[in-house]
């Protein structure tokens, strides 16, 4: 659905506005850069159900390495007059975005899960986050500042500004899973509940983050773009 209906907004954008989504008449034009993406994403879409109506772990991974690769197969990378490698990074960006974005889910503090294995879960994903966040920011900085094309566009346009404020939310969820890393860790070693209840917290904070940057990405691919 999400595929379908960014391909009713990019015929839209061509044929003249949302009153002309189901005006196929330039069609061509849209499918033709976006193949590629759009059939990826729907083979990765297709494998993770059938991972999941016969729990085989090998479609699963390969369905989920399918929907990231579909990430750099289209976009504003593409438009680049050399992409390089910036589609692939663009892949990479995404896939450590994905796993960041999971911690609200994986981490949450249920009734049913001991402090012990809360703390062995914040401690795995924090060993695997303390390698791919700073690649996750190294990326995202080198993509804006290309797709930008300058560092005044990137400052005073609205796409470049749009990617700057995706940072800034980045920034702020990385300062709770900080704080989560070295204040609500001891919280939780000490058992005194305190630790879950600022865990619940911290994660709401960053649900909310990822929400908001899930909604300034959308706006800087749909609503505006480079240049």
């Amino acid at each position: 659905m999400a595929v379908t209906g960014r391909l009713l907004l990019l015929n839209a954008e061509l044929t003249g506005g949302l009153q002309h989504s189901f005006d196929f008449s330039m069609f061509d034009w849209v499918w033709a850069p976006n193949r590629m993406q759009v059939l990826t994403y729907i083979i990765g879409a297709s494998l993770l159900a059938l991972s999941a109506i016969f729990d085989l772990r090998i479609l699963l991974a390969v369905g989920v390495a399918a929907v990231f690769a579909g990430a750099g197969l289209g976009g504003h990378t593409h438009g680049l007059e050399a992409p390089g490698i910036n589609p692939f990074l663009v892949s990479v960006h995404v896939a450590i975005a994905a796993f960041w974005a999971t911690a609200p889910f994986v981490l949450w503090p249920q009734e049913k899960v001991s402090d012990a294995v809360l703390l062995n879960r914040m401690g795995r994903f924090s060993r695997v986050a303390v390698w791919c966040i700073p690649l996750l920011f190294v990326s995202g900085l080198w993509l804006a500042w290309r797709l930008s094309g300058s560092l005044d566009a990137l400052i005073g346009e609205t796409y470049g500004q749009l990617l700057l404020l995706k940072l800034l939310l980045a920034c702020c969820a990385l300062a709770i899973g900080a704080f989560n890393k070295l204040r609500v860790t001891e919280l939780l070693r000490d058992r005194t509940g305190k630790g879950r209840e600022c865990l619940r917290t911290t994660l709401a904070l960053d649900y909310l983050l990822f929400s908001a940057i899930v909604f300034v990405i959308a706006a800087a691919t749909t609503l505006t773009g480079p240049g």
